[in-house]
């Protein structure tokens, strides 16, 4: 027993020492980051401009001044949404994180990236476009008029409005692919109030963006897979809780938030999955951005804080390196250890066993 406590022994002080010798540095996609924060902050600043001109006040919620926080209720609200959670989401640093993410799936400069946006978290949506920009992917993208409490859900100003803009005033590459209603199976059927939602649609063509509102959910999803198009896409990123994204259940919100690094079985595809499901199924990676809380956590960034982080100075900028030797080393002294541990209870085993034959 005395050398089963000396090799744990070895491998606490090991780790205690790893753990304060940690190198901070700066990601590999660390200029790429700053690029997409900085793409991010200039469309913050057009869309604050955009409110003005429509005579919308930013919400006392608004803390940061950011203009992508909505009302509580207006006749676009989908469903209940926490101004926490779209309070953290509506910080520039998130088009850095998504540049970080799409690094970690391993997307590089010309490869497709197909998107599904809620109008519930803007700030989510223009993060996904900056950091696409910032490293020269192309984004496919499908928006949604409604929006949870505290989106965008001004009907003067709803994601595909904020969306247009910033391609006409040339701050993102893409516009939108397509828009849909969102809301109940995506058709906008028991949520709006028709007289605000119907002009909105018009207001969409009149740009020359498809609109679809189809009820069938097989008949959703299939179009959109024919607007991501035949050459498939690199990577599918769900931002939002679009039901055509998660799917009619529950299934999609089990598979994890993030980057999901994991694949599905295709014999787990059913008639009510979603796009996140069936994209894991094909083995495409999947970004999944729909609980702010659990994604700060994994990468170390504040929820709801008071202050913002200056540039580069976020934890998702950076990734620390241990050194690996005291670990090895420890790791040896601890095996040489449990060797010569186990060889005297073999060899008091032996020598009990004499005496008992004796």
């Amino acid at each position: 027993m005395g050398l089963l406590a000396a090799a744990l022994a070895v491998l606490t002080a090991a780790v205690g020492f790893v753990s304060v010798s940690g190198n901070a540095r700066q990601t590999a996609c660390y200029a790429l980051q700053l690029d997409a924060r900085a793409r991010m902050e200039r469309c913050m600043e057009a869309v604050r401009g955009y409110r003005e001109e429509l005579g919308l006040p930013l919400s006392p919620e608004d803390f940061h001044k950011t203009g992508l926080i909505g009302e509580e209720y207006t006749d676009i609200t989908t469903t209940l949404g926490s101004i926490e959670a779209k309070r953290t989401a509506a910080d520039p640093d998130m088009a850095a994180l998504l540049v970080r993410m799409f690094s970690e799936a391993g997307l590089r400069s010309g490869d497709r990236v197909g998107a599904g946006f809620s109008g519930s978290f803007p700030s989510l949506n223009l993060a996904v476009l900056c950091a696409c920009d910032a490293m020269g992917l192309e984004a496919v993208y499908i928006s949604s008029v409604g929006a949870s409490t505290y989106g965008a859900n001004s009907p003067e100003l709803t994601f595909p409005d904020m969306a247009h803009r910033l391609f006409l005033d040339g701050l993102i590459s893409h516009d939108s692919a397509l828009v849909t209603p969102g809301g109940d199976r995506d058709n906008g059927g028991g949520v709006f109030d028709e007289e605000a939602f119907v002009p909105i649609l018009k207001r969409v063509e009149s740009w020359g963006i498809p609109v679809m509102r189809e009820e069938d959910y097989q008949k959703n999803l299939s179009s959109r897979l024919d607007v991501y198009g035949a050459d498939g896409i690199d990577c599918f990123v769900a931002a939002g809780g679009n039901i055509t994204s998660m799917g009619l259940g529950d299934s999609a919100l089990s598979l994890g938030q993030g980057l999901l690094h994991h694949t599905v079985s295709p014999d787990r595809l059913s008639k009510t999955s979603g796009l996140v499901e069936w994209y894991l199924a094909q083995g495409i990676p999947v970004i999944n951005l729909l609980n702010v809380r659990k994604i700060a956590a994994d990468y170390s960034m504040p929820f709801d804080p008071m202050a913002r982080s200056a540039p580069g100075d976020s934890p998702v900028y950076w990734t620390t390196e241990y050194p690996r030797g005291p670990i090895a080393l420890a790791l040896g002294i601890a095996l040489l250890l449990l060797v010569a541990a186990r060889k005297g209870r073999t060899e008091f085993a032996d020598i009990k066993t004499t005496g008992d034959g004796k």
